[in-house]
């Protein structure tokens, strides 16, 4: 599986329509391999959906979303997992284990 995480230097960016950078990773054997990045595609939410829909993303990570940003990816088949906050390593680790609840944003609960 693909993933990307919606970054701004080496931590997640709070905001998703802020992030400078998007950097993809492949999930294999319980690893995840970096496969590049891409600064955030200019556009708004359809270029951002179509973007990773094209490199075969199948889950993002970001921090706080909007709503418009959420439904474009939603119907683009992409996997949200939003209000995310840390250094990427961090991240990258809770990712793995299932446990990114363990970084939600202060004040912001998981659904």
């Amino acid at each position: 599986m693909r993933v990307c995480l919606a970054t701004y230097g080496d931590r997640m960016a709070s905001l998703l329509e802020n992030a400078s950078e998007l950097r993809f990773y492949e999930s294999r054997a319980g690893e995840l391999d970096s496969r590049g990045f891409i600064p955030m595609p200019r556009g708004g939410p359809s270029a951002l959906a179509e973007t990773l829909h094209a490199a075969g993303i199948r889950s993002l990570v970001c921090g706080a979303v909007a709503e418009s940003y959420a439904e474009h990816l939603q119907r683009a088949g992409i996997r949200l997992s939003p209000w995310i906050a840390g250094n990427v390593d961090h991240v990258l680790e809770a990712w793995l284990a299932n446990t990114l609840e363990k970084l939600t944003m202060p004040g912001r609960r998981r659904k």
